[in-house]
């Protein structure tokens, strides 16, 4: 058996792992328990309300709708959602809440697998140590089995996000247009990523494509939807992103909570830093592309531990930047560390937001990636000897 075979073999044996963790150690269990009050259940309820004929963003009837429909009961009087999320989840709506939440989950788990995989096959070929920890890490990992257990996206935006860096990758911009339109589902988790992927349209070709094919098919998705739903955006305005961005697992949360105004201001030069660092390295490479989705976690708007399994596209990347440069010793350390802290670390940070009833610290996950993604990388810096041979790892098939 060839290394790739064994690499392949490992990942999937890791994935059943953790398959079965989740199935036989409780997550399953616990996310049938909360079938109609997880975060899916607030999710299903929009489009279902739509067409019960109810607006999800009308304060005075979605209250009472969404609590007829069985559903989450949320500390918001509308949808927290924009319209073009609801537009596309139309289909679900027209499902019991018990069997789409059973699709989103399999199609969850099953699209999330396929995406690190790829993500493994094309960074870190042949590596089965690195294939098995991060396969391991996927869903036995506190972010992956708590996106299960609430319903959440973070499978899904993983899946989006390697899709469209595999297929900016291979110069397919049109494909990576369409895969990216899935962060207008979280925006807040892609501010950085969405400036990372449109600085180098100045200097590289796919890129431009992309971003243009990108513009036109977002303003097409968000017009038509606003165009539907025309009352959301003045309800939604007023409530929701006070309401959310005044706590969650971000920097301007956590410093907030330790030093007061001083704390945010400390928190926003921070994110500005790492703006800095990220705009070091050459635009379009995969280092740049591994520290812009760093920090894209890291300095994220709003955000919850669930989250951070997008984390794994720049942890692959940035192993892949160290495998072409022959550096196994980096590579495996930074993998395994990566493993280790979703499997470890991050449940620990859990346990203590379980019990202060408030994750906000977990930021310190995402910080941590970003800083040792940085660390690993900063020979490939703009400038720096190495970097030519990282700009030349992005050509196209």
């Amino acid at each position: 058996m060839n290394s790739a075979r064994r690499a392949d073999a490992a990942f999937g044996a890791a994935v059943l792992t953790g398959v079965l963790f989740i199935a036989l150690l409780g997550p399953l269990d616990r996310r049938l328990e909360l079938v109609h009050v997880n975060d899916f259940s607030g999710v299903w309820a929009g489009p279902r309300a739509v067409l019960a004929g109810v607006s999800p963003w009308d304060a005075e009837r979605y209250p009472t709708t969404r609590i007829a429909l069985g559903t989450q009961e949320s500390d918001a009087p509308i949808l927290s959602y924009m319209p073009w999320v609801v537009v596309a989840l139309l289909p679900l709506g027209l499902l019991p809440l018990e069997a789409a939440a059973w699709l989103w989950m399999i199609a969850s788990m099953a699209l999330g697998a396929l995406a690190l995989r790829a993500l493994l096959r094309t960074f870190v070929p042949g590596r089965p140590l690195v294939h098995g920890a991060l396969g391991l890490a996927l869903f036995i990992g506190q972010p992956g089995f708590h996106a299960i257990v609430l319903g959440q996206w973070s499978l899904l935006l993983l899946a989006a996000l390697a899709a469209a860096v595999l297929a900016l990758r291979a110069g397919q911009s049109r494909r990576a247009a369409g895969a990216a339109l899935a962060f207008l589902a979280k925006p807040q988790l892609f501010v950085w990523t969405a400036l990372g992927l449109a600085l180098p349209a100045a200097v590289d070709e796919r890129y431009r494509r992309f971003l243009g094919y990108a513009v036109v098919l977002a303003a097409a998705v968000v017009v038509s939807a606003w165009l539907a739903f025309p009352e959301w955006f003045p309800a939604w305005l007023a409530d929701i992103p006070a309401r959310r961005t005044s706590r969650s697992a971000v920097l301007l949360s956590a410093f907030g909570e330790l030093l007061g105004t001083p704390g945010r201001v400390l928190a926003i030069a921070l994110i500005g830093a790492g703006l800095l660092l990220a705009s070091r390295f050459v635009p379009a490479s995969d280092p740049w592309l591994a520290i812009w989705l760093a920090l894209s976690s890291a300095g994220a708007i709003y955000s919850w531990s669930y989250d951070q399994v997008l984390l794994f596209v720049p942890l692959t990347i940035a192993c892949g930047v160290l495998a072409a440069a022959g550096r196994e010793r980096a590579l495996a350390r930074l993998a395994l560390a990566g493993a280790a802290t979703l499997l470890f670390i991050s449940p620990a940070f859990y346990a203590v937001g379980v019990a202060r009833h408030d994750e906000t610290f977990s930021i310190a996950i995402p910080v941590g990636f970003f800083a040792a993604i940085a660390w690993s990388l900063w020979p490939y810096r703009r400038g720096a000897s190495l970097a030519a041979r990282a700009t030349r790892q992005v050509q196209p098939a």
